[in-house]
C-alpha cells in the first residue's frame, strides 16, 4: 500500500474510532433461536465466496433461518462476475468507498440500517470497510475474529490461534454461536 493510501486509511480508522458507539447493550442470542442473521466477509476469490454461500445454505437448511443477508467486500475497482447481486447476497468494491476508505451508497446504508439479531464477521484480517460496517450496524449481537482493533466493535470474539483457514473459522463461529445461551442438559442424578 502506498504512503498516501496508508494516510487515508489511518484517517478513516480515526474517524471510525470516533464514531463507534460506546454505550451499546449487546443481546447474546443462540444461533438456533434467531430469525435474522447478517454476514460480512471479504471476497479474496471465488472459492472464498462459495464457502460463504455454502454456509448461508447450511444455516437455512440446518437451522431454518430464512432471513439471512450477506455483504461481501471485494478489494478491486469492479466487482467480479460471480459477485453480482443475488438473493441474500450483496457486494461492494473500491468504487463504493469514499476518500477515507469508508463504505457509502445505498447497499451499505440499507445493510447497516437493518436490525439483525446476529451479525457475523467472516473476515480473516482487519479491513477498514468491513470494520466500519460492523461498527455502524444496528445488529444486537456482533460476533467475529479476535483482534485488538475489533475489541471496540464486536461483542464476542473467537481466537483462531493463528489459523488462516476460512472453513475452520466458519466451523468455530457456528460451534460457539450454538453454545451461547443454550440450556444445559438435565443431569441424571
Amino acid at each position: 500500500m502506498r504512503l498516501f493510501d496508508r494516510l487515508k486509511e489511518w484517517l478513516g480508522i480515526r474517524r471510525l474510532m470516533r464514531e463507534t458507539p460506546q454505550d451499546r447493550k449487546p443481546i447474546p442470542r443462540n444461533l438456533a433461536l434467531v430469525r435474522k442473521v447478517a454476514i460480512v466477509y471479504v471476497v479474496e476469490d471465488e472459492a472464498a465466496h462459495n464457502q460463504v454461500r455454502n454456509y448461508v445454505k447450511r444455516l437455512k437448511e440446518e437451522l431454518g433461518i430464512s432471513n439471512i443477508m450477506a455483504l461481501g467486500y471485494c478489494d478491486q475497482k469492479v466487482l467480479p462476475h460471480y459477485l453480482h447481486a443475488k438473493l441474500n447476497f450483496d457486494a461492494i468494491c473500491l468504487k463504493d468507498l469514499n476518500w477515507y476508505r469508508i463504505p457509502q451508497g445505498n447497499t451499505v446504508q440499507n445493510f447497516m440500517a437493518e436490525e439483525y439479531e446476529v451479525i457475523i464477521d467472516l473476515t480473516m484480517e482487519d479491513r477498514l470497510p468491513t470494520q466500519y460496517i460492523l461498527a455502524k450496524s444496528r445488529s444486537r449481537f456482533k460476533v467475529g475474529r479476535w483482534s485488538d482493533s475489533n475489541k471496540r466493535i464486536l461483542d464476542m470474539m473467537i481466537d483462531m490461534a493463528g489459523s488462516r483457514s476460512l472453513p475452520q473459522y466458519i466451523q468455530q463461529i457456528h460451534h460457539y454461536l450454538l453454545m451461547v445461551n443454550s440450556k444445559p442438559e438435565p443431569s441424571l442424578n
